[in-house]
């Protein structure tokens, strides 16, 4: 009973929210990272910036001079439908995938590589700017935020395979989406820890960066224009040795039947050195190489 006038007072608070226009919801669906997000205005006192004028380098700097007067709680829901396909396939289909295999590559593995858990929950406070769009009302992803982010989860994967594992990640980030008529621009930028409770695998340090570009009005084949580049970084947290390291070039293709889809192909590298697990998940080899091979569509 309890639980039941909890549930729903929060419920009657959520809703009161909306209703007053302080909370905002958002959706993006992936085939590597698919999320709802609900936005919630931490400052009723003053609009939310819009930046749709400034400059790259005028978004950060604006970001950064108000990086401690925080303006929004973001909380994220987040699944990872391709990961998730590689666990059914091998969990299901362990002989094909055996056999999934180009040399020393797994196949599956280099189309799900790069993701540690199926899904997420995640809580960010900050400091938000909006792009308002001419064509549009929504503002949808066009947002601009700088400040600290908590994601948790219960499950992290290694080849393919989910073992129980509570774990939680602290992030600095800065991250933006700015799309319009003509171009998509979306870059991250984050550092941060990630605590494992089960202790086969390590606790961790790193640093990540990630920029994409679209212009559905350049040649499909300009690699400047419609390209993205990500890589990554961790260390153990407990001697700094390298645990794992992450590069992956994209380049995408405007798609002339569509004024706003895009198929982007992205070949990348995965290092993950001895340090990254321990017991029962140690590997008798060294070092581990891994090919990403992401193909995804964008709309």
């Amino acid at each position: 009973m309890k639980s039941f006038i909890v549930v729903f007072l929060l419920v009657g608070m959520w809703n009161s929210l909306y209703a007053q226009h302080l909370i905002e919801y958002d959706y993006e669906l992936d085939a590597y990272y698919t999320n709802v997000s609900a936005f919630i205005d931490l400052d009723t006192e003053h609009e939310v910036t819009d930046a749709s004028s400034y400059s790259e380098a005028k978004i950060y700097t604006d970001l950064v001079l108000n990086s401690l007067s925080p303006n929004i709680l973001l909380i994220e829901a987040a699944v990872h439908p391709m990961p998730i396909a590689g666990l059914y396939f091998r969990q299901n289909h362990e002989e094909q995938y055996d056999k999934a295999k180009l040399q020393n590559f797994n196949l599956v593995k280099a189309v799900t590589a790069g993701f540690e858990e199926p899904y997420s929950l995640s809580v960010f406070v900050g400091r938000m700017m909006i792009f308002k769009n001419n064509e549009s009302d929504r503002i949808g992803k066009n947002r601009a935020y700088m400040g600290y982010l908590v994601s948790v989860g219960d499950y992290s994967i290694k080849d393919n395979m989910a073992h129980i594992d509570r774990w939680m990640n602290f992030e600095f980030k800065l991250k933006g989406t700015k799309e319009s008529q003509e171009k998509d621009l979306d870059w991250s930028f984050r550092i941060g820890s990630r605590i494992h409770e089960n202790k086969d695998f390590t606790n961790s340090f790193y640093i990540g960066a990630r920029r994409s570009s679209i212009d559905y009005k350049k040649g499909v084949w300009s690699f400047i224009y419609n390209s993205a580049f990500s890589s990554m970084f961790a260390v153990s947290a407990d001697t700094f040795d390298l645990t794992e390291a992450e590069i992956i070039v994209e380049k995408k293709w405007p798609l002339s039947w569509s004024e706003k889809v895009s198929f982007g192909l992205g070949l990348g590298y995965l290092y993950n050195s001895g340090a990254k697990y321990s017991g029962a998940l140690k590997e008798e080899g060294i070092d581990n190489h891994q090919l990403i091979f992401r193909p995804n569509f964008k709309w």
